[in-house]
């Protein structure tokens, strides 16, 4: 495009803004942010800026779709503009993960992902230009997109979703600091002037171990400090923590010291976990760089084009997720994204490795940076002597003050906490139970703040995609407690489940039907027990206390309100990872557990596990038969796929029954008479091991009522050996103690006199 039709679509003066904008962000080495109308799309603005002003940058387009009529008409302005640019789908942005562009245009008018902006707003270094297409605000009551579609849940439809989200967005965005707006019209809103960064001047800091090369390839002055204080690891059993907010280098410091490590220490394994493999391609990224710089030969080994391990001669850093990490053996750990990495896990690792490097972002969307803080980071305190905490300010992309990285924090509540209580001694009694209304929420910047800090911290894994969930979707809602101060300090957010038609559930039996997780699993594993999709539940997605007012009652006095409130629904539910702590809340509130998937999560290495609380006569009937069966696939799953299940969850899980059920044990063949032939001592455990399995069976299926009573460390021997088939040298290990057992033989003795028990019992 020529220079005199630029002058066409942009005046003089707005040219003379526009240049005073990109000058000063490139001065102070800043991003600069244009939001434009989908409906200016194909009218040269676009062409037109790029071309006067991004003529010698890299930029990344993208967009959901090559085909939706947006993106066709700004890729024909980019291409227009004849700047180099490479086009790339929302689907496939995390492999930008760690790349760095001078600018960004991505196409948010079908695909406004709070997730995928966070991803691709944060790949744009200082100078640059982040270009976001979108709806404008005139037309959000009416606009749909298929990106809407994805908070459609049965039997609401695409026409009731709402637009809390984007309208939020549009708010924050317009009028702002570093901040210009386009409409239909080419009108420009050009925000106030932003602030100069505060200047640090860099420092020298010259380690006494590491080599003088690795420290030449830090960018700032926190990398430097990190990488020196790194250099403690060669001291014996130091456990370090890295606290820094996205994009300050972070893993790019642990790559360069793993590759000092490398040339300095005599290990041989250095571990490296983080909750996605992706997460630690940068950290692999540096290792490479430093030890190309040290003249260090290596050989890398890659999985689905993401590096899996880097060896040397006599050494060797790989990846491993954080539940296979807990089994390794390593001379150092380094667990990047911690925050993102459950707790049990994170325990776990602290016990079992003695020299740890726990890195984590504390705000933002790879894990709670204020509950790994709160929930680990006292913990690892009070257990390990030699704790060293490094925290991370400055921004290696960009210099600090950036107005596009306060834009992106401020739009997806990335730097959200807790609220501050000035009153500790409240009673649950004493709080206030609200339906918080959602129009207000999304409008009240303090109190949105407060209920995703509460989250966050709460939680180890939190997504911006949460927050459009929360403001958009038509069955999702939030109840909470309120303070007498006005502080939330417990909060659940739920949605409606179930109420579904005929033709629904058909439906439901070919795909997962959205917002319907509880009846989509029920009919997956329990087929003939569908009906439950009928009737009308509430899951309760997430449930969060103060951290300061745990184990106090708040959590049950909320749930007790929420009961109060949907009394006319026919049941409750909840689905989360199974640990002792969560079904202990949830047991004691009165849920049962009635499924449980099939692997542990990678990240947790928990087992997703379903609850539910019947509260019609039909849903009770249900539950019955859905608890029966639980212990029916349970049982029979935990000489397979539950073999290495801890016995007491084992025993948790078992052990909370709905309904009587009544079981006698089914022998064939010979069974019955080789098990009276172990009581006789005719024949050892192992001749009659599969007859006394059909007795163990048989008294788990029964309700705990029609149980004969056996205490529960003898419970989870039972579970230990014959169900989930352990060695009689393992069973010992785990349970020695605990029974009181010196001997194997003790043990073989114990577990007899518990089979004679039961037989008396159920052989009648």
């Amino acid at each position: 495009m020529s220079s005199k039709s630029t002058q066409c679509l942009l005046s003089r003066t707005l040219i003379e803004q526009v240049e005073q904008l990109f000058l000063r962000a490139k001065s102070l080495n800043h991003r600069l942010l244009f939001y434009v109308a989908h409906t200016a799309l194909g009218k040269g603005f676009v062409s037109s800026l790029l071309e006067k002003f991004c003529s010698q940058m890299c930029i990344a387009v993208v967009y959901r779709d090559v085909t939706d009529e947006s993106t066709s008409l700004l890729l024909d302005e980019v291409k227009k503009s004849k700047v180099n640019f490479r086009e790339l789908q929302f689907k496939d942005v995390n492999t930008l993960l760690g790349t760095t562009w001078d600018s960004l245009i991505a196409d948010l008018t079908n695909h406004m992902s709070p997730n995928d902006i966070g991803v691709v707003v944060e790949l744009v270094k200082g100078g640059g230009l982040v270009l976001l297409v979108g709806p404008s605000p005139e037309e959000l009551e009416s606009w749909k997109s298929l990106y809407h579609s994805f908070f459609v849940a049965p039997p609401f439809d695409i026409g009731q979703v709402s637009k809390r989200f984007e309208k939020r967005l549009l708010k924050k965005t317009i009028g702002r600091t570093g901040v210009v707006y386009v409409d239909a019209n080419l009108n420009m809103a050009i925000g106030p002037a932003w602030p100069e960064p505060q200047k640090l001047e860099q420092q020298k800091v010259e380690g006494k171990i590491f080599p003088r090369e690795i420290y030449e390839m830090c960018k700032t002055n926190d990398q430097r400090k990190t990488l020196f204080a790194l250099e403690n690891l060669l001291n014996k059993n130091v456990s370090m923590v890295i606290k820094a907010d996205r994009g300050r280098g972070k893993s790019a410091v642990l790559g360069l010291a793993l590759a000092a490590l490398l040339k300095s220490a005599p290990w041989q394994k250095y571990l490296v976990t983080a909750p996605e493999r992706s997460s630690v391609q940068t950290l692999f990224e540096f290792l490479q760089k430093a030890l190309e710089a040290l003249g260090v030969n290596f050989r890398v080994t890659k999985s689905e084009d993401s590096v899996v391990s880097l060896e040397l001669e006599n050494s060797v850093v790989y990846y491993r997720s954080p539940f296979v990490a807990l089994r390794e053996r390593a001379d150092l750990i380094v667990v990047d994204e911690a925050a993102g990495v459950s707790l049990p896990i994170l325990i776990g690792i602290m016990k079992r490795f003695e020299r740890a490097v726990y890195s984590t972002t504390m705000h933002g969307y790879e894990g709670a940076g204020r509950g790994f803080s709160v929930l680990f980071l006292n913990r690892l305190k009070k257990q390990r002597t030699n704790v060293l905490e490094i925290e991370m300010k400055e921004p290696v992309r960009y210099a600090s003050n950036d107005p596009v990285e306060s834009w992106l924090y401020d739009v997806l509540v990335l730097d959200a906490e807790q609220p501050s209580l000035t009153r500790l001694e409240i009673k649950p009694i004493e709080t206030l139970y609200s339906a918080l209304n959602r129009d207000e929420l999304f409008e009240k910047d303090e109190l949105l703040r407060d209920l995703i800090g509460l989250y966050i911290t709460t939680h180890y894994r939190n997504k911006p995609d949460d927050l459009a969930i929360l403001g958009n979707s038509p069955n999702h809602e939030v109840r909470t407690l309120f303070s007498q101060e006005g502080k939330v300090i417990a909060a659940a957010h739920v949605c409606t489940e179930g109420d579904l038609s005929d033709s629904q559930l058909k439906l439901l039996e070919k795909k997962d039907l959205k917002g319907q997780l509880i009846p989509s699993m029920i009919l997956r594993y329990y087929p003939h027990l569908k009906a439950l999709g009928k009737l009308k539940g509430l899951r309760i997605v997430r449930i969060a206390v103060h951290a300061q007012l745990h184990n106090r009652g708040f959590g049950s006095h909320l749930l007790s309100k929420i009961e109060e409130e949907f009394k006319r629904f026919d049941w409750l539910g909840s689905s989360f990872g199974a640990n002792h702590r969560l079904l202990s809340f949830w047991f004691k509130n009165g849920y049962y557990p009635i499924l449980i998937g099939a692997r542990r999560n990678p990240v947790s290495g928990e087992f997703s596990t379903v609850v539910l609380k019947p509260i019609s006569i039909a849903s009770q009937k249900l539950c019955v038969e859905l608890s029966k069966e639980f212990r029916l696939r349970f049982l029979e799953s935990l000489y397979d796929s539950y073999f290495d299940m801890d016995s007491e969850l084992a025993w948790m899980l078992l052990s909370k029954t709905y309904g009587e059920v009544d079981v006698k044990p089914e022998f064939k063949g010979s069974q019955r008479l080789r098990l009276e032939s172990f009581l006789k001592d005719l024949v050892i455990y192992e001749g009659a091991s599969d007859a006394i399995r059909a007795l163990v069976k048989a008294h788990f299926i029964a309700s705990e009522q029609k149980r004969v009573k056996i205490e529960k460390d003898y419970e989870r021997l039972l579970i230990l050996k014959s169900l989930q088939g352990r060695s009689w040298e393992a069973v010992h290990r785990i349970l020695g103690l605990t029974l009181g057992v010196k001997t194997i033989n003790d043990l073989r003795s114990l577990y007899k006199s518990l089979i004679q028990k039961m037989c008396e019992a159920y052989l009648k």
